[in-house]
């Protein structure tokens, strides 16, 4: 019993790990940082620009850990599955 929910769950992990790979970059977009600044106008633009991509960035992960916490409970919730049936 004990290989076959082995061989359960590395057909889960290796799923997921095929599945992750098609999972898509962040689209946020870094701020253009000229060599100097000139005008206080710019350096604020680019403040607001730096602070807007970091915030992306943040999302970003945001979604792809909550994406990962889902992953996990559905591959813990088909080994459960699989022991219920292997155990009944």
């Amino acid at each position: 019993m004990k290989l076959k929910t082995l061989a359960v769950l590395l057909v889960t992990v290796t799923s997921l790990s095929v599945y992750a790979e098609y999972v898509s970059s962040h689209s946020c977009s870094e701020p253009y940082k000229p060599y100097q600044f000139t005008t206080q106008y710019e350096v604020d633009t680019y403040n607001d620009e730096t602070e807007e991509f970091r915030t992306c960035i943040e999302d970003y992960i945001e979604e792809q850990n909550d994406a990962v916490r889902d992953h996990q409970r559905a591959a813990e919730d088909a080994i459960d599955d699989w022991n219920n049936f292997a155990n009944s």
